[in-house]
């Protein structure tokens, strides 16, 4: 993490509990690596198994939930702007196809960003670089380093990726997938980023959206290109109506109701419903 003005780095650790005396070595560590190198240190520890009973979600994601949220309370302590995170190309790779097997769009396929538009930025400088060049540099420079021995467990489904289907994929194919599958991210970014400004400047030109909140099917909205009609309906329903759970599954059923004999309506989550009628678009409940 980067304090306001790149004056100075502060180093955070989260220990989640989660492999016993392990987990405090690590922290130990992190602790002796910030006063060999006299940096601030911020280090913290959360039960996270007993956030993931308390909230009913996996252990994998309460203990995500509980680092950003530790990373971004260390960022306003600290007045930083930046927030640096230490994922690779392999880690990219592993997520672009885990999005790709829930049934991802275009959007998913892009994986992580290599830095967000958030405040702090969350930054990932190392996201094209692999794991083995990351492993050569230490081995050349003779760092010491620790691994997470929970990164070997086959219980998860992200490790099962790592070590199985990624290492089979190079097996068939003859060689590194990893970087193929990172150069599909950055397409699907680039090409997802295109298809959101068009959708966002229709959206502000065509006065789209109604004073009342509603959508107005005009002439040219219903002309619009699947791809960014879709993207209009995303941002109408979740980004300013604050629908959650806005999908493709959704999605596609909301631009059924701009066809002609299209739906009048359909259910959405929270036990609301999305309502056509005299050219307009507007959700109820």
């Amino acid at each position: 993490m980067v304090s306001a003005g790149y004056s100075h780095l502060v180093l955070c650790h989260l220990n989640h509990g989660l492999r016993g005396r392990e987990s405090g070595q690590d922290a130990a560590f992190v602790r002796r690596l910030a006063k060999r190198y006299d940096l601030v240190c911020e280090i913290e520890k959360v039960d996270v198994q007993a956030v993931a009973k308390a909230e009913r979600i996996s252990t994998e994601l309460a203990a995500r939930n509980v680092r950003y949220e530790f990373l971004y309370r260390m960022a306003k302590k600290h007045g930083a702007n930046h927030v640096y995170l230490a994922h690779h190309a392999d880690d990219q790779a592993e997520t672009i196809l885990a999005n790709l097997c829930r049934g991802t769009g275009i959007g998913g396929l892009k994986g992580m960003l290599a830095e967000t538009a958030t405040q702090p930025i969350l930054g990932r400088p190392l996201l094209q670089i692999q794991r083995t060049e990351i492993d050569a540099y230490i081995e050349a420079q003779q760092l010491s380093y620790r691994e997470d021995s929970s990164n070997e467990s086959l219980v998860h489904r992200r490790n099962r990726l790592r070590h199985e289907v990624l290492p089979l994929l190079n097996q068939v194919y003859d060689r590194d997938v990893a970087p193929i599958i990172a150069r599909l991210g950055r397409q699907a970014g680039r090409d997802d980023d295109c298809l959101w400004q068009q959708a966002l400047a229709f959206i502000q030109d065509a006065a789209a959206i109604a004073q009342d909140g509603s959508l107005l099917l005009s002439k040219q909205i219903r002309s619009l290109h699947p791809a960014v009609l879709s993207r209009i309906l995303s941002h109408w329903l979740g980004g300013l109506l604050k629908v959650p759970g806005i999908e493709s599954e959704l999605l596609d059923s909301a631009m059924a109701m701009l066809q002609p004999g299209g739906p009048a309506k359909i259910n959405l989550p929270g036990n609301r419903h999305l309502r056509r009628k005299a050219g307009r678009l507007w959700v109820v409940g």
